[in-house]
Parts: structure tokens; C-alpha cells; sequence
């Protein structure tokens, strides 16, 4: 199995009250996020209506991690 490990500048999912299933989806999103991040010189050019997407899926991601307790250690 993958270990997780967040990517610079992105939010620790460990660090949240996560049902399984919900981490795995927002690890994906995550993982989506990053490399969109990456390309987002040719998305902005090429593909605005999939970065302005990204955009608001990006916000719906925050929200659900802000609408979550962090764990306490």
C-alpha cells in the first residue's frame, strides 16, 4: 500500500478527523490539485474552463477540511 504523504503547500489530511473513505477521496483531489498546480501556465491557456473548474474544486475541498475538527495531539 502507498503510504500518504501531502504535497508542498497543501494541507496534512492526517491532520484532520477523516472517515476512511472521505481521506481517500480528498487524497485524490489533493493529488489532482498538485499536478494541475504544476501545469497551471498551459491550463490557464489552453484549458480555462477546466482551471476555473479546479478553482472550485479547490474551494469545496477547503470547506470540507474547514467544516472538520483537527486531531489534537
Amino acid at each position: 500500500m502507498i503510504e500518504y504523504s501531502p504535497y508542498p503547500g497543501f494541507y496534512d489530511l492526517r491532520d484532520f478527523i477523516l472517515p476512511k473513505r472521505l481521506f481517500i477521496k480528498l487524497w485524490g483531489i489533493q493529488d489532482m490539485l498538485y499536478h494541475m498546480q504544476i501545469l497551471s501556465k498551459y491550463y490557464k491557456k489552453w484549458h480555462p474552463g477546466q482551471w476555473k473548474r479546479a478553482k472550485e474544486i479547490n474551494a469545496t475541498y477547503k470547506q470540507i477540511l474547514f467544516n472538520r475538527r483537527r486531531r489534537t495531539n
